[in-house]
């Protein structure tokens, strides 16, 4: 069940460059069997991250170092992304960008270890769920934001 409710309101970026809306859609989830994909190339992050969502009750969890080997299943139809911004051989970024085409309900939290604002309105443009800066110790705040049932999208509104 989608419940959706949009509120619209102008947002100046800090830099006074860019103008924005938002817009918040509810969205009922499934704790335990909803499809999870994490996409990092660091093995350890994204182990520690699969042990504590088992932890939190989810069962459905995949854990991929490539790209390639995302969209080889992506036939699973994740609802939830877990995606770094520096892999091997890209960008994360990139990869939304094609997950977004193909699966555009896929709810994708991107993670960076970057502090740039750039890099997290970008990823919050091109559809990302979430932007959370990465760091083991923040991993309950991944899990808070795979439950959270309020989606805020940042979307550029030309003037």
């Amino acid at each position: 069940m989608i419940l959706r409710r949009r509120i619209s309101f102008i947002s100046l970026t800090r830099d006074s460059v860019a103008w924005g809306r938002y817009q918040r859609t509810k969205t009922a989830m499934n704790t335990n069997s909803q499809p999870i994909f994490i996409l990092d190339d660091e093995e350890i992050f994204s182990f520690s991250i699969e042990h504590y969502l088992q932890k939190a009750g989810y069962t459905n969890i995949h854990r991929f170092e490539t790209s390639e080997q995302l969209f080889a299943n992506m036939d699973k139809n994740p609802e939830v992304l877990i995606l770094d911004h520096f892999l091997q051989n890209e960008i994360g970024l990139d990869v939304m960008e094609e997950v977004k085409k193909t699966h555009p309900s896929t709810k994708v939290i991107y993670l960076s270890a970057q502090k740039t604002a750039s890099i997290a309105v970008r990823a919050l443009k091109l559809g990302a769920f979430a932007y959370q800066e990465k760091s083991i110790t923040d991993i309950q705040k991944i899990i808070e934001l795979i439950q959270a049932e309020e989606n805020v999208e940042f979307t550029a509104v030309s003037h």
